[in-house]
This record gives structure tokens, sequence and C-alpha cells, in this order.
């Protein structure tokens, strides 16, 4: 199959051809067409032609990139004045030598250095090397915008896939502690708890590394993740979930694991923290296309649970990258609870 891509190298000179095609063809026609005369304006223009695609290109190629782009202005002034006498002085000479002796003779009547005749000459040449050199930034420019935002794309996915790399660690940190716990003071639930683990690193094997997932799916990994650290902390904690009103929870799709830090939180930072009874409530709601969910947690008397832990500034990173500017976190420490607010929009 033939490969597009070995043309990349080309399309530059393929976009510059057709600018002096479209050139040719426009000037010969529309000229040809004024004075009735199309032969002598197709020898005439053919005569021009390779003398104003010089110009073009050492204007392009010296005066512009190679000394203003470079800010280097003393070789930019030198380069431009110099080529705005040169190449005027030589199609002043294409026409006074050869054109005008074969198509025009009358106009010899004036001298080679008639100024008026030098300028208007000069004038029409560097119309077109305008023209070109215009077209050739502009064009350069948007190519350089695309290139810039691929790379701006490229780099967020880089960095958004490393902060999402970043979120299975810390999940098997808290996890293994379970399990160690576990262990220790219950290990007749050992098996339930290993279950719910495979069914959870399942998840993130398999599913984590996708742009997005159905929102029933994540639902079922926040579930199973609350199983698991029921067992832990069994009859004592007392966890409320509102997440089965929600009918059309397989239509709608969001990034994977956004919601874990906040319910890992809650048992980090409550659960964890005291020894008696302890609650969470957990509610997930869609109002207008934005999600919202929000957790909040009981925490011990006298201790604030902190708002800027790593788990919280791994996922603002994560949120300014998928909903620049798009998104809220509010959270609201007060007496002997914390509550936690996400708000994002979804699709």
């Amino acid at each position: 199959m033939f490969d597009t891509q070995s043309l990349k190298p080309f399309k530059g000179v393929w976009t510059q051809a057709a600018f002096w095609v479209g050139y040719f063809l426009f000037e010969w026609l529309n000229t040809g067409a004024n004075f009735d005369n199309f032969e002598w304006t197709f020898r005439s223009i053919s005569l021009h032609l390779p003398l104003i695609m010089i110009a073009a290109y050492w204007h392009l190629l010296v005066t512009v990139r190679r000394f203003l782009m470079n800010g280097q202005m003393i070789g930019f002034w030198i380069s431009l004045i110099g080529g705005l006498v040169v190449f005027g002085i030589l199609r002043r000479s294409l026409n006074y030598f050869w054109f005008y002796p074969n198509y025009f003779p009358q106009a010899l009547h004036k001298p080679f250095w008639y100024l008026p005749k030098l300028l208007a000459e000069t004038t029409q040449l560097h119309l077109i090397v305008a023209l070109f050199v215009t077209v050739e930034l502009v064009k350069n420019t948007l190519q350089q915008q695309r290139l810039s935002e691929t790379y701006r794309r490229e780099k967020l996915a880089a960095e958004y896939r490393l902060l999402q790399s970043q979120v299975q660690p810390h999940f098997l940190f808290n996890t293994l502690n379970n399990l160690v716990s576990v262990s220790l003071h219950n290990p007749n639930q050992m098996p339930n708890l290993l279950h719910r683990l495979g069914g959870l690193l399942s998840y993130q094997l398999h599913e984590s590394h996708q742009d997005h997932v159905p929102l029933a799916k994540e639902i079922a990994y926040l579930n199973d993740y609350i199983s698991l650290e029921k067992i832990r902390y069994g009859d004592r904690l007392d966890i409320q979930t509102n997440f089965s009103s929600l009918t059309n929870a397989n239509q709608i799709k969001l990034p994977p694991m956004l919601l874990l830090t906040f319910v890992e939180n809650a048992f980090k930072h409550g659960a964890a923290q005291t020894e008696g009874l302890c609650w969470i409530i957990m509610n997930l709601s869609i109002d207008k296309n934005r999600l919202v969910f929000s957790v909040e947690n009981s925490v011990p008397e006298n201790q604030v649970p902190s708002s800027s832990g790593l788990g919280l500034i791994n996922l603002r990173k994560r949120l300014d990258i998928l909903f620049p500017g798009d998104y809220e976190i509010v959270t609201m420490p007060e007496d002997e609870q914390f509550l936690a607010v996400l708000k994002f929009n979804i699709s």
C-alpha cells in the first residue's frame, strides 16, 4: 500500500509550486485578456518569473529567516534594501534590453536609469515577492501552532499517565495495610478479603488505563473497595452509600479512578484514626450533566484531617489536565467530621 507519510517532506515544495503555477496562470490569463495578446504575455511572464522566484526565495530565506527571525536587524536592512535595488535593476534590464526591443520599442524613448520606471518595476516585482513571503510565513506559523498543540497534548497525556500510575501504588499501600491488620485480628476474613482484592486489581489492570469507563464500573469498583474496608472495621463502622439512584450509570462515561481518593481519605483519616464507633456517608448524583460526589466522615475529637495530602494533590493535578478550569473540589473540616465534594462535567 502507498505510504502517504513519504510525501510529507515534499509538502512544502508542492504548496510553493502551486503558488507559482497559480500566479503564472492568473497573470498570463488576466494580462493576456486585457491586451488581447496571450502570446507575448506568455513570453513576458516566462521571462520574468525566474527572476521573481529568485527574489522571493532570497527575501524568504535570507532577509526574513536568516536575519529578521534571528534578530539581526543590520543584516535584515542590508538584505532588504540591497534586494530591492539589485532585483529592481535586474528586472529593468530584462525589460529594457530584451522585452522592449521586441514588443514595445516605444518604451526605449526613456533612458535605462529613468527613476519612475525603475521604481514602478521594482514595486511590481516585490509585491509578488511580499505576497509569497507572507503566504509562507503564515503557513509556517500555522504549522508551528499545530506542532506546539500536538506537543502540548502529548506532554499532558504523558503527565496524566504518570499521575494515574501513581494512584495504584498508593492504593496498594493502603490495601496491604488492611491485609496486615485483618490477618492479625480476623484471619478468617482473609479469603473474602483476597477475593475482593482480586476484583480491585483486575479493574486496575484492565480498566484504569482507558480514557473513559462507564460510571457503573467505577461504582462497582468503589463498592468492592468499600466491602474490603468493611471487613477490616466490622460493626464499629457505619457506612452509607447513595449510588443506586443513578439509573443510567452504564451510559455515563468518566475517566477512571477519580472518585477513589475521597473514599480512601474517608477511611484513612476517619475510621483508621478512631478506636470506637465511626461513620461515613457517600453520595453520588448527576446535576445538569455535572457529576457531584460527596464524602462525609467522622474524625476523632480534636483532630482535623489535612486538605492537602498526597492523594488530593495528585487528584487536583489530574483534574487540571482533564477539566482545566472546569471542576470543583471543596473540603470542609468541622468539629468531629469532614466533608469533601467533587464536581466535574461528564460525557
